[in-house]
């Protein structure tokens, strides 16, 4: 990792920027409808971005930052040749919006096409989980490490819906069978809302396996490199390296991944 960053710097401005939005957004009823529930997340999302941007931009000026947070085809491959930053400011932000706890702040550091910081902080219980590529992953300044469960039996896993479900029907359909197919096989199946707060989970240890199908490499970068970190893998679907032009992925201990390919028939 060729960038020298202060985590504690960044550390406090994920959490003030988390706490802020728990007090503007966090609080009072729910958007009436959908209309309403896209327009508060739309000034939320905008002000969370545009405070941590703001800040860190002054710290690291040359540093730039992607623009393809909802954009998959941009998401193919690296957007820069070099160094940036990868900002999800509310990741599960429909939770943030409706009351409910399970929303996240998401943030990664790209270099030269491989992802080398996480972040990933929840402002309900100020837990802040990060990772840089070499050196493990943390929670609250504390070493976290994946479960050491082998068996799928024995495995609670976690997954997500795909968001724009209008929009992508095949994913959808792919959510629906992929859960059928595991499910007998598991202890549980949850979901629980933000991507990257899952993936944090299973880094810690709290969930056992994560998987998902898509496009949106952004989504799991963070949480990929957290479970990395902490002693677990990544994979495509087809259990091959995950990373740029991938379509999903499965992360957690090796003999789990291994064990949902298999289910899969991938």
């Amino acid at each position: 990792m060729k960038t020298n960053l202060n985590v504690e710097e960044i550390r406090t401005v994920l959490e003030g920027t988390g706490g802020q939005l728990l007090v503007k957004y966090g609080q009072g009823p729910a958007p009436a409808d959908r209309e309403a529930m896209i327009a508060r997340f739309v000034e939320a999302n905008s002000w969370a971005e545009k405070n941590i941007r703001s800040i860190l931009e002054s710290r690291y000026p040359d540093i730039p930052w992607s623009e393809a947070e909802l954009d998959a085809d941009q998401q193919r491959e690296p957007e820069f040749g070099g160094t940036y930053w990868v900002l999800d400011p509310v990741d599960g932000a429909v939770h943030l919006h409706q009351g409910f706890a399970f929303w996240s702040t998401s943030l990664c550091l790209i270099e030269e096409g491989q992802p080398v910081f996480a972040a990933v902080y929840d402002a309900n219980r100020r837990e802040f989980f990060h990772a840089m590529r070499g050196k493990g992953a943390f929670l609250n300044g504390e070493r976290m490490a994946v479960a050491q469960k082998t068996k799928l039996a024995d495995a609670l896993l976690v997954t997500a819906p795909p968001n724009k479900v209008e929009k992508e029907p095949e994913n959808v359909r792919l959510t629906a069978w992929s859960t059928g197919k595991l499910l007998p096989e598991t202890t549980a199946i949850r979901m629980l809302g933000s991507v990257a707060l899952q993936m944090a989970y299973v880094a810690c240890g709290r969930m056992d396996a994560y998987w998902e199908h898509g496009q949106e490499v952004y989504d799991w970068m963070a949480g990929a490199l957290l479970i990395e970190e902490a002693g677990g893998i990544a994979t495509d679907m087809d259990g091959g390296p995950f990373g740029w032009g991938a379509s999903g992925v499965i992360a957690g201990s090796r003999e789990l991944c291994r064990g949902i390919t298999g289910v899969l028939g991938y």
